[in-house]
């Protein structure tokens, strides 16, 4: 009698479950092993597997795969329940195949399969398979998609597991073909235990509850991780890595301020955010309002300030489109000045306004007197591209200085002789301490 037949009749022979044989007991295509096929399943046997039946959608799955011939081999096991009994499974020499009525059968093996079991199997986080193992679209790695998340792999980084908001955001930036590339690690828990993330080969993502995931990378992550990543005054992302209007720089913004970086300046933390809102009546005909704001951006990162881009509107005001502006002194303004920064649609508390205007009257690029709690400035249609940051610096606390290196020079911002003009730190002291920087 063949371990085939023993198998057989320990499983009921022709009474049992399998059924009578539909064939004589045959050798396999491979040259090693042995096999009969019966009415509802199959037994296969070598000599260093043994004999084990497989039967069903399990059995369909590993024929798909080439039989013994394929990267499976022979089975080791009988068709088994898993332990939470909700599917079914057999394990191979080369892998294992897992079905449930939900997911149907599929492979797993190699490293991939080895990170599931430390994981848990199927009764982990990331449940049964929803895929075979498949070649990623790079043709680099390879990965297995479950229920929960997915395990990538590649000759050099191994498996590594990524799920939940993580696993969602690096799918929108492309898997793997993205600047991110390949994970690193597992989702891990934060030091500060607040939060999630996964390293990847090109960047991280952070995940909390709060701010969701976001990614960060290249010379900010750099930055933020010397600071001490999440438990740096920062906090964690709420952004992910972001261009300027001009194109020219990038900055993420963080729980807690932001960093920004531009060629000129490296990277740069910022430790408090001014909240900025554009009121338009006229557009600039010098310089764009994107490139002033790019401008701002620029010069504000070096006294530790982020801008934080709130809304645009076009407001239809013709009768204040040439605004007089009187003196243009703080704490004295006109009826005109009162009406137009009485416009404060989708703006809160102490957030500063720029209204951007055909002309002052007398001319000015711009004028930064504002009625009590209405902080912002109004900027002349032929403004320079300093004019913006200038005239909000004014609303932050800062007066003019005779120095036309510096953002402040009262000689007209056209004279700036060292763009991007500087902010000294004693101007900076004064900025972080005004009500619209948070």
């Amino acid at each position: 009698m063949s371990d085939i037949d023993v198998k057989y009749a320990a499983l009921g022979g022709a009474g049992g479950w399998l059924g009578p044989a539909t064939i004589a007991e045959l050798g396999a295509p491979d040259g090693i092993g042995h096999y009969r096929h019966y009415r509802s399943g199959s037994i296969y046997w070598s000599p260093a597997s043994g004999a084990h039946e497989i039967h069903g959608r399990i059995r369909d799955r590993w024929a798909a795969l080439g039989w013994e011939r394929g990267l499976l081999h022979y089975p080791v096991t009988d068709e088994t329940a898993t332990p939470g009994g909700g599917g079914r499974y057999n394990h191979f020499q080369g892998g294992s195949v897992y079905w449930t009525p939900a997911t149907d059968a599929h492979e797993v093996h190699g490293d991939i399969r080895g990170k599931w079991a430390s994981l848990g199997w199927e009764r982990s986080f990331l449940g049964y398979p929803l895929t075979d193992e498949s070649t990623t679209p790079d043709g680099i790695g390879r990965y297995n998609h479950f229920q929960g998340g997915s395990i990538y792999w590649t000759p050099v980084l191994g498996a590594h597991e990524v799920h939940g908001a993580i696993r969602g955001k690096w799918s929108t930036l492309g898997w793997e073909r993205s600047f991110l590339g390949y994970p690193t690690t597992d989702e891990s828990t934060t030091p500060d235990g607040a939060g999630r993330y996964n390293h990847f080969q090109g960047g991280s993502i952070y995940w909390t509850p709060a701010t969701g995931a976001h990614e960060v990378h290249g010379v900010i992550r750099n930055l933020w991780a010397g600071m001490g990543w999440e438990r740096s005054f920062l906090g964690y992302p709420t952004s992910d890595e972001l261009s300027t209007e001009d194109g020219l720089g990038r900055y993420s913004e963080f729980q807690h301020g932001s960093i920004y970086w531009s060629p000129a300046t490296g990277a740069l933390a910022c430790r408090e955010t001014m909240r900025l809102h554009i009121k338009c009546l006229t557009a600039p005909t010098r310089f764009s309002i994107n490139q002033m704001i790019s401008n701002m951006r620029l010069t504000y990162a070096t006294a530790q300030i982020g801008i934080k881009y709130v809304s645009f509107e076009v407001l239809s005001l013709p009768a204040l489109n040439d605004l007089d502006v009187g003196g243009c002194t703080m704490g004295s303004v006109t009826a005109e000045q009162t009406d137009l920064f009485s416009h404060r649609n989708f703006v809160s508390g102490n957030d500063v306004v720029a209204y951007f205007v055909r002309s002052t009257q007398p001319p000015f690029n711009g004028c930064a007197s504002h009625p009590a709690g209405q902080p912002g400035a109004a900027v002349a249609s032929g403004a320079s591209a300093w004019t913006l940051a200038h005239e909000i610096g004014h609303v932050l606390g800062l007066a003019h200085v005779n120095n036309n290196n510096r953002l402040m020079t009262g000689n007209g911002t056209d004279n700036i002789t060292n763009p991007p003009p500087d902010i000294v730190a004693s101007e900076s002291a004064t900025m972080l301490a005004s009500p619209s920087t948070i």
